[in-house]
């Protein structure tokens, strides 16, 4: 996996630049553009410029990019689509779609060789629309086999996916988020913040250092989603006040079915509400979930028969606790169970990782948890 780019402390001198009133020249397979206003076209002739060939687009410092329509031919994005390596490099700009404007996201990132990187940069009010866009990536969706993502100190904020991934939609694809900022995002579907799915590849998603915060879903996973047969990490990352709701709300922070390792991160304050909600944390649906100190505490299943305040385990899932306690978490409702953790005959196993302190029980099950009282 390659290094992630960090953004020049000072503005890189480009040729050719994109100038105020025209689209930039190519000289080269390797360009570097400078977008020298705060403007719609410019910024869409930028990124055009470098889309299909590969370069660098750096930004004028501190703009707002308002965008009122989407490219043509692809109508459900903001931006051209990138179909090789391509780095945007934002110092505190931010890029948004108009309040007024038709649903689009940003960007669609086609494999095997689209690879783009943003750094400093802010994504705003995207929307991917089920009629138009498949639904899938508020902001920003990996398609095919292969494309690569990387954040660097960015944030994604309140976009919307008809369907899947409010912030971002990966289908077998390498994404990389590095200090950076997924909040307040919606998926209608599932992954408030972030999905992350194989079709037929493997999909892969490394967060490191971030925040996943804030985010909505519908039917599964506030936070981040899973499918079967990806590998997700979260390193030093907070995963915080995420929820769902709706009828069997499933994962308020995190929902996965494939193999996912939280290490030095938390996941506190999410909640999974509506009939029959399972794990207010996270909800392990026959995957191989691993923490290791990271504490899930404070989160809430809310509503009839609800399961797993802190963490629910399915049928066939694995969860192994390292120095992770599950603490404070409630499982609210008629017939409510497993307050800190619900194992519904998967297997779990705590080293040095107390379950304590929550309600109405610490263990749905107890004694399938060892050591659950």
């Amino acid at each position: 996996m390659s290094q992630s780019a960090t953004a020049p402390a000072k503005p890189v001198p480009a040729t050719p630049s994109a100038e105020a009133s025209g689209t930039p020249q190519a000289t080269s397979r390797a360009l570097t553009v400078n977008v020298t206003s705060c403007s719609e076209s410019d910024l869409q002739a930028a990124i055009g410029a470098v889309a299909t060939l590969g370069g660098t687009v750096n930004l004028l410092p501190g703009c707002t990019y308002t965008l009122t329509d989407a490219v043509p031919p692809n109508d459900d994005n903001g931006l051209p689509v990138i179909r090789s390596a391509v780095t945007i490099n934002g110092r505190g700009d931010t890029i948004t779609r108009a309040a007024t404007a038709a649903h689009f996201r940003f960007f669609e990132i086609d494999g095997p060789n689209g690879k783009l990187t943003l750094n400093t940069l802010t994504l705003s009010n995207g929307h991917a629309s089920s009629g138009l866009g498949n639904g899938r990536g508020g902001a920003i969706w990996l398609n095919g086999t292969g494309p690569a993502l990387t954040l660097n100190t960015t944030t994604l904020t309140d976009n919307t996916a008809d369907i899947f991934g409010g912030a971002v939609d990966n289908d077998n694809g390498v994404v990389n988020i590095n200090t950076s900022t997924l909040s307040n995002n919606r998926a209608n579907n599932a992954g408030g913040a972030l999905f992350v799915s194989p079709f037929g590849g493997s999909g892969r998603a490394t967060v490191n250092a971030s925040r996943i915060t804030g985010n909505h879903a519908v039917v599964l996973a506030g936070g981040v989603a899973a499918a079967v047969g990806t590998t997700v990490t979260l390193n030093a990352t907070h995963v915080t006040a995420n929820d769902v709701t709706g009828t069997r709300a499933q994962g308020g922070g995190i929902a996965q079915a494939g193999t996912m390792t939280l290490n030095g991160s938390q996941v506190t304050g999410n909640s999974a509400t509506g009939d029959n909600p399972q794990g207010g944390g996270i909800f392990n649906l026959a995957g191989r979930l691993q923490l290791i100190s990271t504490p899930v505490t404070g989160n809430t299943a809310n509503g009839t028969n609800s399961r797993g305040g802190g963490i629910f385990d399915s049928a066939g899932g694995t969860v192994l606790l390292t120095a992770s306690p599950v603490t404070n978490n409630r499982a609210l409702g008629t017939g409510a169970n497993g307050g800190g953790i619900f194992n519904a005959g998967g297997t779990v196993t705590r080293i040095a990782s107390a379950v304590a302190n929550n309600q109405p029980d610490n263990c749905g099950n107890p004694s399938t948890v060892p050591g659950c009282s």
